[in-house]
């Protein structure tokens, strides 16, 4: 079954890189983070270590998922987790997130978007 994810991330990536592109930087952030968590839950959803309906710490999972798969795996759950924070600033904090420090983590977050998408056999098939 390949990563049932896969369109949705690539549209929600769209997504925040046009947010970025109009300055709308929260936005971005919010939209950028949760590209790679779709991409990363329906690789766990693959792997059976996820359902559609899990919910309970699903950000926490998803960091573990990650850093799980060790050498890299320990590098992305970093830039994830640096991710996992703008998104948090954006959503929850009154200060806006640093455009720049964004930008240095696009690279890292589409390589886990997209490394999880292919573990899982790559995009669905209609």
């Amino acid at each position: 079954m390949p990563n049932i994810f896969s369109d949705k991330s690539a549209a929600t990536w769209a997504e925040g890189k046009e947010c970025l592109e109009r300055g709308h930087v929260n936005s971005a952030a919010n939209r950028i983070y949760y590209a790679v968590f779709q991409a990363v839950k329906g690789f766990a959803i693959h792997r059976g270590t996820m359902t559609l309906d899990t919910s309970d710490n699903v950000h926490r999972k998803a960091l573990e998922i990650v850093g799980g798969e060790g050498g890299k795996g320990v590098y992305f759950r970093r830039k994830l987790n640096e991710l996992l924070s703008l998104r948090m600033v954006a959503d929850y904090k009154p200060e806006d997130v640093d455009r720049k420090e964004l930008e240095e983590l696009l690279k890292d977050a589409d390589s886990i978007r997209k490394h999880h998408i292919q573990l899982a056999g790559g995009a669905k098939r209609i």
